[in-house]
């Protein structure tokens, strides 16, 4: 059933071809918002002076050129490729330019199209890393959540910990003409982070990967641990040094009073000996 439709669509879009007297080519690279977009127009007889031009289209499928002459000359500008081509820059693309009809008239003939918007032709990343990064602990479960915005297509986020991936459900989403704002949450039993190291998160927009990280101000149980037993540990430590130096001093004094007694019973033989 899927290939008689496929065949049925070619033989109408070479139909479309072998019959038109006009035909309006779409961009085939990548679309890049801010970047130009051409659309070609070519007629299969030499264009001549007498015939009008015409290019329609964007989001109120207005008219945009006519015989070169465009309603918005910092927005559109027409110019003549060959004898039987004319093409259409659209600069500075927004939103508004995408996702919606272009039709190119010339006499009484027309083509148009729609310029359908999809991961293979168009790609915009968010504009900030991610927006209301909420990552706390409720009820012994740990939920993380935050919003990319302005984005298309709809990424794909995992959490990656310890070497594992863990993949955020999007909660919420929202869409303008083409870009989208999406919420993304996950809730574990486990922690979602290493120790003393920041969340790390991936989001894979059509074939770009996106990374950027997530604070949070948890204190690993181990360390938690440690503090618990450190003011123990410091003190006992203290009382060891205490009584290692006061065994210190004790042993000093006792040489020195050893030393003194030495002394004094030499004098004293000195002494009885009648040496002066």
């Amino acid at each position: 059933m899927k290939m008689t439709e496929a065949v049925i669509s070619t033989c109408i879009f070479l139909i479309h071809i072998a019959t038109a007297k006009v035909m309006l080519e779409l961009p085939g690279d990548m679309i890049e918002l801010g970047k130009e977009l051409k659309l070609k127009c070519t007629t299969l007889k030499v264009i001549p002076s007498h015939k009008s031009r015409q290019w329609i289209g964007g989001k109120d499928n207005k008219l945009l050129c006519y015989d070169g002459v465009t309603v918005d000359p910092q927005k559109y500008k027409e110019e003549m490729i060959s004898t039987t081509t004319y093409e259409l820059t659209v600069k500075n693309i927004s939103e508004n330019d995408l996702q919606c009809q272009y039709a190119c008239r010339f006499g009484f003939d027309i083509d148009q199209k729609f310029l359908d918007i999809n991961e293979k032709n168009f790609i915009h990343m968010p504009d900030k890393n991610a927006t209301d990064i909420v990552y706390q602990q409720q009820n012994g479960t740990f939920i993380l959540s935050f919003e990319l915005q302005k984005v298309f297509p709809k990424p794909l986020c995992k959490v990656i910990i310890k070497g594992a991936n863990r993949n955020l459900t999007a909660t919420n989403e929202s869409k303008s003409r083409v870009l989208l704002n999406v919420t993304y949450g996950l809730e574990s039993d486990e922690p979602l982070h290493n120790c003393l190291k920041p969340i790390k998160i991936e989001c894979l927009v059509g074939k770009t990967t996106h990374s950027f990280t997530a604070e949070h101000t948890f204190v690993c149980k181990n360390l938690q641990m440690d503090e618990e037993h450190r003011i123990p540990i410091i003190i006992t430590v203290c009382i060891t040094i205490a009584l290692l130096f006061a065994l210190l001093v004790i042993a000093v004094l006792y040489v020195l009073k050893r030393s003194s007694n030495t002394w004094k019973h030499l004098y004293s033989i000195v002494r009885r000996s009648g040496y002066k």
